[in-house]
């Protein structure tokens, strides 16, 4: 076993959180010209559905094995989306990349043109079909089910709209309830029904999403929520956790409540970093902090980061003994992503100019989303939610010591399939 230096500081912190939604039914572009409207359900929806959407289901009976090219989309996408978050505001950002990923996949299906292109182009697509794509996210979410038994791993999805008038192709809703579980509800009673159905999808950890506002106008809101409990394999003992300092960016330190655990870990000592491999349960789902030695510019550290690196690092850990210290600490995000979004290039997606024939005459007006990661002795309780508006197009729109007592960067993963399931920063745990 290789023996390495000790580590007194970790310098980034980066959460990724994957989670699946249960749903609907699809294939390529649809042509709103042939579709009728969907009739309104008899109730609005309460709360997610308990019950796997049909394409999941499938995908579970035949044991589909999950596409390489969907993770690959889903990390790049959220890579790109984190390191924009982050260079606009330097400091604590957290997001679930495959909540907004999936929310926009879901909206994808109407797509057509140069909309259909930007949108392809940001999520990283490639040459994935609407088929593919939604064949290929209830392989995924079909695998995320019932994960392990420390482990609470849920995606739900909602769509809202005036089901007075119901104005979306029945050919739609059709697609989002097969491939992705969407309960349908009543805009009439937005935004505070919308996010109540968040706040029950999210444990209460997200209280609310969808901004103040008159709804009348809008047409339908794609709703996406991921749900994260998982316990460490090994949790830290309470009584060993203390006030110790971290040290900010700028070099100055505030006293933060520090956790401490002696235990085997997966462990990486790289040219200007340490990483650490935390697992929680049976070890399917981890945390991978990374800290960047001391004198490493952290923004430019997190500028530099891929997918391919966190993939490479996770295959270079070994197995080694070591004293770990990490703050506990919650970290909550929350904003509208419209201008990432359109730096990324989904520009034609946005009104007033987007096409989108599988939904009618209508363009995006607002993507907002948030997210809370909470970490303590026992393990972490994280949230994603992400709502996509969308209105009519002619409305404006010991062999090692880690101390994480510095900024660090966290990812929470799945090891089985490496996707990233929540990415964040912790530079004030205070």
């Amino acid at each position: 076993m290789r023996q390495h230096n000790p580590l007194r500081h970790l310098g980034a912190a980066l959460g990724f959180m994957l989670a699946s939604a249960v749903g609907g039914c699809g294939g390529g572009s649809m042509d709103g010209s042939s579709m009728s409207p969907n009739p309104p359900p008899s109730a609005p929806p309460s709360g997610p559905s308990t019950t796997a959407p049909p394409a999941v289901m499938q995908a579970q009976q035949d044991n589909t094995p999950v596409d390489p090219a969907i993770v690959t989309a889903d990390n790049t996408f959220g890579v790109n989306l984190f390191q924009k978050l982050y260079s606009a505001t330097p400091g604590n950002v957290a997001i679930a990349p495959i909540s907004v990923a999936m929310a926009l996949q879901i909206v994808y299906n109407g797509a057509g043109g140069a909309t259909q292109q930007g949108m392809a182009q940001t999520l990283q697509l490639g040459s994935l079909s609407t088929t593919d794509l939604n064949n290929d996210n209830a392989a995924l979410q079909g695998s995320l089910m019932n994960p392990d038994p420390q482990v609470n791993l849920t995606i739900a999805n909602s769509l809202w709209m005036h089901l007075d008038t119901n104005p979306l192709p029945a050919a739609f809703t059709q697609m989002d309830q097969t491939y992705y579980g969407a309960t349908v509800g009543d805009l009439a009673g937005a935004p505070d029904n919308v996010n109540s159905w968040v706040n029950t999808a999210t444990n209460g950890l997200i209280s609310s999403i969808l901004p103040p506002g008159n709804y009348a106008s809008v047409v339908a809101v794609i709703a996406n929520v991921i749900y994260f409990k998982g316990q460490w394999s090994t949790g830290f003992d309470a009584s060993q956790t203390a006030a110790a300092p971290f040290t900010l960016m700028d070099g100055t330190q505030v006293s933060v409540p520090m956790m401490h655990q002696s235990a085997t870990y997966g462990y990486l000592q790289g040219a200007n970093f340490q990483a650490v491999r935390i697992p929680y349960g049976a070890g399917r789902f981890s945390m991978l902090a990374v800290m960047p030695n001391a004198g490493t510019n952290f923004n430019s550290f997190v500028a530099g980061l891929t997918p391919a690196m966190l993939n490479t690092w996770e295959g270079q850990l070994q197995t080694v003994m070591g004293n770990l210290s990490m703050p506990k600490f919650t970290a909550t995000w929350g904003a509208s992503l419209v201008q990432p979004l359109t730096a990324l290039g989904m520009q034609a997606a946005f009104c007033p100019s987007a096409s989108f024939p599988g939904l009618g005459t209508v363009c995006i007006q607002d993507v907002e989303h948030k997210t809370v990661v909470e970490v303590d002795e026992s393990g972490t309780v994280a949230a994603g939610a992400t709502t996509v508006t969308i209105i009519p197009t002619a409305v404006e729109a010991p062999s090692f010591t880690l101390a994480l007592d510095q900024p660090f960067l966290y990812a929470i993963r799945d090891d089985m399939t490496g996707e990233l399931l929540f990415i964040g920063t912790m530079t004030n745990p205070s």
